[in-house]
């Protein structure tokens, strides 16, 4: 808010009435300019921040996903066990189920940092191409999250054939014929899973190397 003020002494003519209104004028200059650089220099800031706390948020979730997909190897492997199992129970064929495994490892990936900027505007102070980096990685991000999601759901259907006390004399050929599928669907799920994780940790090394 710029406040004008009215001459405090009484004006003698037409030139003090010219010398008055060019101080007004360059006063006002002034003071526009002034805040014209302390919005500007505000914005400066506010990317800057921005883009420091998303490059922090990726260089995180890169870590997330190195942690996964360095899981998934033996988590494969260990489905593939437990669908070789299963179609020997069919069979009603022995099977050695010392080495079979379930478990599934899960990245926490953050997109805090991203909605933040959103938020606050911080995204339209930035470069078009770099917004446009930072919203294609953080599409792909959720669409691992959600392909996530349901391989979580799919090793949790196969939970229920590995509670405690599990018995394998116990599975039917019926249940073991069932619960193939599932390991089958399972193994799917995950390893389009990895699949996406690999895309998405090449994007995250994309744009942690633009400028």
């Amino acid at each position: 808010m710029l406040d004008v003020h009215p001459p405090h002494e009484k004006m003698h003519g037409f030139k003090d009435f010219l010398l008055h209104l060019l101080t007004i004028t360059i006063g006002l200059l002034i003071a526009l300019g002034l805040e014209g650089y302390a919005e500007h220099w505000k914005q400066r800031e506010l990317k800057k921040d921005a883009d420091t706390k998303l490059r922090q948020e990726i260089r995180d979730n890169a870590q997330e996903i190195a942690l996964v997909h360095n899981a998934t190897a033996s988590e494969q492997e260990n489905l593939k066990r437990i669908v070789d199992f299963m179609s020997a129970r069919k069979k009603n064929e022995p099977y050695d189920t010392r080495q079979i495994r379930l478990g599934f490892t899960v990245g926490d990936l953050n997109s805090a940092s991203w909605k933040t900027a959103a938020a606050t505007g911080a995204l339209g102070f930035m470069e078009y191409d770099q917004v446009q980096r930072y919203s294609a990685v953080y599409q792909l991000q959720d669409k691992y999250s959600a392909q996530q999601d349901q391989t979580i759901d799919e090793f949790l259907q196969l939970q229920s054939y590995f509670i405690f006390g599990f018995d394998t004399e116990k599975i039917t050929p019926v249940e073991a014929g069932s619960a193939e599928l599932d390991t089958r669907r399972a193994l799917a799920h995950l390893t389009a899973m990895d699949q996406v994780g690999t895309a998405l940790a090449k994007e995250y090394e994309a744009v942690l190397k633009s400028n």
